[in-house]
């Protein structure tokens, strides 16, 4: 009589559980190359939001260029304010429209964790003609650089005023200072300085701007409404 093959009970026991096992090692080890991939997509795609938003910003300070307007007597000045955590000024290389000047307001705002979001806020020169400095500024535009920043310092290297610049006094030259008003100075500085620190880690760097924007006020003079 010959003998029955087959798989007893226990011998089919082990075989499922060895398969379930074998199926559970490979789900884990598939979760966990999933996990890490998304992560490490996750991290490479914010790596390129901010490489993309610094660049805009460096291209947008590079594009600042002097901008009169006139007071309420009629006299030219600069538009320029910047304090250390605000700048508002004119590019001609801002985000909006690059065949037109922008106006724009770069500001760091704190958040509810206590860290600054840099804030970009800009109205194009085909939406608004800037003339004076009684004129109110209403930003059609507004967008977040970066977040989650430890910190935000903005500085401004240039002389204290158009008449310092003037004269030329022997051993007066220029400086770095925490704010600049083209209102008040009647200039607009040389250099911006922008350092952001994040997780620890400072990024710094430079604009350089025009470093003669007396030139600027060329028309007036020659008209004599300087």
């Amino acid at each position: 009589m010959r003998k029955q093959q087959g798989f007893t009970l226990i011998e089919l026991l082990i075989s499922v559980t060895l398969l379930s096992m074998l199926m559970f090692t490979g789900n884990y080890v598939y979760m966990q190359l999933a996990s890490r991939w998304n992560k490490e997509l996750g991290s490479f795609e914010q790596n390129i939001a901010q490489t993309k938003a610094v660049y805009l910003l460096q291209a947008t300070l590079d594009g600042v260029e002097p901008y009169l307007i006139k007071n309420n007597q009629g006299r030219p000045e600069m538009l320029f304010v910047g304090d250390d955590k605000s700048l508002l000024a004119i590019t001609k290389r801002g985000l909006i429209n690059s065949q037109y000047p922008e106006i724009f307001r770069l500001t760091a705002v704190q958040n509810k964790n206590g860290k600054y979001d840099l804030v970009y806020q800009a109205v194009s020169g085909s939406e608004l003609l800037l003339i004076n400095t009684e004129q109110n500024i209403e930003f059609t535009h507004k967008k977040t650089l970066l977040t989650n920043l430890d910190e935000v310092n903005i500085s401004y290297f240039g002389w204290k005023s158009l008449d310092q610049m003037a004269m030329q006094t022997p051993g007066v030259k220029p400086t770095w200072q925490t704010t600049y008003s083209g209102v008040d100075q009647q200039l607009t500085p040389q250099k911006v300085q922008v350092t952001l620190v994040k997780n620890k880690q400072s990024l710094i760097f430079y604009s350089q701007l025009d470093s003669e924007p007396n030139r600027w006020f060329g028309n007036y003079i020659q008209t004599g409404d300087f």
